[in-house]
C-alpha cells in the first residue's frame, strides 16, 4: 500500500496546458501567457481563464468581452515565458509574433499565426475570486494549422497532439513536451471487466 504525504493547499493538476490569452488593450493587441485556463464544456464549446486584478491583458478582456486563447508549440517556449513575465503596459508583446485577424471579418482578435491552434471566444461571464478574474468564454471559432489536420471522410480533423507539439507546464515550474499517445477515449474502458452490479 503506497503512503501518501500531505502538501498542503497546492492546486495538483497536471499537466497544465500553456496558453497565450490575447486581447486589444484600448485598441492595441497584447498577449499574456497563462496556465490557469481549460474546458468548461464541448457542446456548447465553453473554455475559461483566470487573470490576475494587475493583467494588462484583462483589461482588454473587459473593455472589448473577447479573447483569443493561442495555444503554442514547444518552440515558442521562450517568447511564451517573456508573455509571462513583461507586462503589455510597459512593452507591445505582439511584435514578437506574426498577429493576424480572421480574413472573412468574423472577429478583430488579434491571433498568433505561430500557434498551431487559436481559439476566438465572446466571454459569456464574468466573475472574480478575491484578486482574480475568471472569463467563461464560448468559443465561436477555432484556427488550426493546416498541417497539422488530417481528412476524416469528409472532414477535417485534428491529426494528435504530437503534430500540435503543445507546450505543456507543471507546478514543479517547468515546461514539458508531450509523449506518444497510450489509448483512445470511450475505447480503452472495454478490457475491464463490469464490476459487481449494485443491490
Amino acid at each position: 500500500m503506497s503512503v501518501k504525504q500531505r502538501l498542503g493547499p497546492i492546486p495538483l493538476i497536471y499537466p497544465i496546458p500553456i496558453a497565450l490569452v490575447g486581447a486589444r488593450v484600448e485598441g492595441v493587441p497584447n498577449f499574456t501567457e497563462v496556465g490557469d485556463v481549460g474546458v468548461m464544456g464541448i457542446k456548447p464549446p465553453f473554455v475559461y481563464v483566470s487573470l490576475g486584478e494587475k493583467s494588462h491583458t484583462r483589461q482588454g478582456v473587459e473593455q472589448t468581452g473577447k479573447y483569443s486563447l493561442n495555444f503554442p508549440n514547444t518552440g515558442l517556449m521562450a517568447k511564451a515565458d517573456y508573455c509571462g513575465t513583461v507586462s503589455g503596459e510597459k512593452v507591445l508583446k505582439a511584435e514578437l509574433f506574426t498577429v493576424w485577424t480572421d480574413p472573412e471579418g468574423l472577429t478583430e482578435l488579434p491571433l498568433i499565426e505561430e500557434c498551431p491552434v487559436s481559439l476566438a471566444c465572446q466571454v459569456v461571464k464574468h466573475f472574480t475570486l478575491e484578486h482574480r478574474h475568471i472569463f467563461v468564454g464560448k468559443v465561436f471559432q477555432a484556427y488550426v494549422d493546416d498541417a497539422c489536420l488530417i481528412q476524416k471522410g469528409e472532414k477535417r480533423a485534428l491529426a494528435d497532439l504530437t503534430a500540435l507539439d503543445p507546450l505543456i507546464y507543471a507546478l514543479d515550474n517547468r515546461y514539458y513536451q508531450i509523449g506518444q499517445s497510450i489509448g483512445t477515449g470511450y475505447q480503452e474502458a472495454k478490457a475491464v471487466p463490469d464490476p459487481a452490479p449494485k443491490t
